[in-house]
C-alpha cells in the first residue's frame, strides 16, 4: 500500500495512476496531517511526500513519522530549488528523494526499488511492530488506572467522610458556617465527579460524530481577548506573565463559539499548569491562507520528542501519576488525560487541525488551524 501526500492535485492524480500499473493499492490525500491520520488508522507500507504543504511541510512529516511509525518508508519529491532540503530529508531517513515534474517511470522504479528493501526486512518488522504495541497498549493501561484511581480518589474520600460527618452527632455541635461549609464540600465534589463523567462522554460523541456544532459567526480576537481577561488572575497568582498578540485586522469565521472557546480555554490551562511561576504564556492569531491560526505558546516543561506522538491520545498524561494533581491552574495540576484528545476532536469537526513544537525544558507551542469559509469547512 502506498500513500501520495501533495498539495497539488495533478500530482497526486500521475503519482497514482503511475503507480497502480504496477499493481500497487494506491490512496491519496492532500496535506501532512491528514497523513499522519491515515497512518494512525489505516497504514500504509511507503509514502510519497512533497516537502511543501499547508500545516505540516514535508520534513516535519518525516520526523513525526519517523518517530512514530520508524517501518513506514518515504521518499520526498522536490522542486528543483529545494534539493539542499530533499538531502536533509536522507539524513532525517528518507528512503530517497524524486526531483519534479515527475516522470511516471521514475515513480515506478524507486518504488519497486524501495519494496525490495521492505520484504527483505518485513518479519523482522512485524515482530517488533507486535511486541511496540504490546508494550504501548501495557503503559496506557498502566497510565489510565493510575490516573483514573486519583481523579476519583479525591472527590469520593470528600464524599465519605463528609457524609460521615453529617451522620455523626458531632453534626449537631458545628456552628452554622461549618455546616455550610460541609454541604458545599460535598456538592463541589458530586460536581467533579460530574465533570469526570461528562468530559469522556462528550469525548465519545464528538469521535463518532454524534454531537452537533452550532456555528456561529465568531469574531476571534474579541472572544480570546475576553478569555485572557479571564484568566489574568490567574496568571497574576502564579507571577505569570500572560500576553495576547492579535493580528492587525479582525478575523470572523463561522465556527461553534462555545466549542472553541473551550479549545482555547483549555490550551491556555495546559499552558499555564505546566510553566513554572514567573514564565510566559503568549496567544497569537494570524491569517494563514484560508485559515485562522490560534497559538498558544510558553516557555514551560515542554515535551519530550518521543511522547510528542501520544499527546492526543485519551487518558494519556506525561507526567507520573504519583506527582498527580488535579488543580486547572497550579504548576504540573494534571487530569484524566482527555484535553487534548477533545481538543483535536473539537477542530477536526470544524475542517481544521492542530500542529504541535515542543523541548523538554523549552516550552510548547500548540497551533490551532480552522478554516475561514464554511464551504472549507464542510469539504
Amino acid at each position: 500500500t502506498i500513500l501520495v501526500v501533495d498539495d497539488e492535485e495533478v500530482v497526486r492524480n500521475i503519482c497514482c495512476r503511475s503507480l497502480e500499473k504496477k499493481g500497487y493499492k494506491v490512496y491519496t490525500v492532500e496535506n501532512g496531517l491528514k497523513a499522519l491520520d491515515w497512518l494512525k488508522k489505516r497504514g500504509c507500507e511507503l509514502i510519497f511526500s512533497d516537502l511543501k504543504m499547508p500545516f505540516i511541510d514535508g520534513l516535519e512529516l518525516l520526523d513525526a513519522i519517523k518517530r512514530d511509525f520508524p517501518f513506514v518508508e518515504v521518499i520526498i519529491m522536490t522542486g528543483y530549488a529545494t534539493l539542499e532540503s530533499a538531502v536533509d530529508a536522507m539524513k532525517k531517513g528518507a528512503y530517497d528523494f524524486i526531483l519534479k515534474p515527475i516522470k511516471p517511470d521514475q515513480i515506478r522504479i524507486v518504488a519497486d526499488k524501495c519494496f525490495e528493501k521492505i520484504h527483505l526486512g518485513e518479519e523482522n518488522k512485524a515482530l517488533r511492530l507486535a511486541n511496540q504495541k504490546l508494550v504501548e497498549v501495557q503503559e496506557m493501561k498502566d497510565k489510565f488506572i493510575a490516573i483514573t484511581s486519583h481523579e476519583l480518589r479525591t472527590p469520593v474520600s470528600h464524599l465519605k467522610g463528609y457524609f460521615g460527618i453529617l451522620n455523626d452527632e458531632i453534626y449537631q455541635q458545628l456552628s452554622d458556617e461549618e455546616k455550610k461549609h460541609c454541604i458545599q464540600v460535598i456538592f463541589d465534589s458530586i460536581k467533579e465527579l460530574e465533570e469526570i463523567v461528562r468530559d469522556m462522554h462528550n469525548l465519545n460523541q464528538l469521535e463518532n460524530g454524534y454531537s452537533k456544532l452550532q456555528t456561529d459567526k465568531v469574531d476571534v480576537n474579541d472572544l480570546i481577548e475576553q478569555i485572557v481577561y479571564d484568566y489574568q488572575i490567574i496568571s497574576k497568582k502564579r507571577n505569570l506573565k500572560l500576553e495576547f498578540k492579535k493580528n492587525n485586522t479582525s478575523i470572523s469565521m463561522i465556527a461553534d463559539r462555545n466549542k472553541i472557546k473551550g479549545v482555547v480555554i483549555e490550551l491556555l490551562q495546559n499552558a499555564i499548569k505546566f510553566t513554572s511561576d514567573g514564565g510566559e504564556v503568549q496567544i497569537t492569531t494570524k491569517e494563514e491562507g484560508d485559515y485562522c491560526v490560534i497559538s498558544v505558546k510558553d516557555n514551560g516543561i515542554g515535551i519530550e520528542t518521543s511522547k510528542l506522538g501520544n499527546i492526543f491520545e485519551k487518558f494519556y498524561e506525561i507526567q507520573d501519576s504519583s506527582y498527580h494533581s488535579s488543580s486547572k491552574d497550579a504548576f504540573m495540576g494534571g487530569g484524566l488525560g482527555l484535553g487534548l484528545p477533545w481538543v483535536r476532536a473539537i477542530v477536526a469537526a470544524h475542517g481544521g487541525g492542530v500542529k504541535v513544537k515542543s523541548a523538554k525544558e523549552k516550552g510548547s507551542e500548540f497551533s490551532v488551524y480552522l478554516p475561514l469559509d464554511e464551504n472549507a469547512r464542510k469539504q
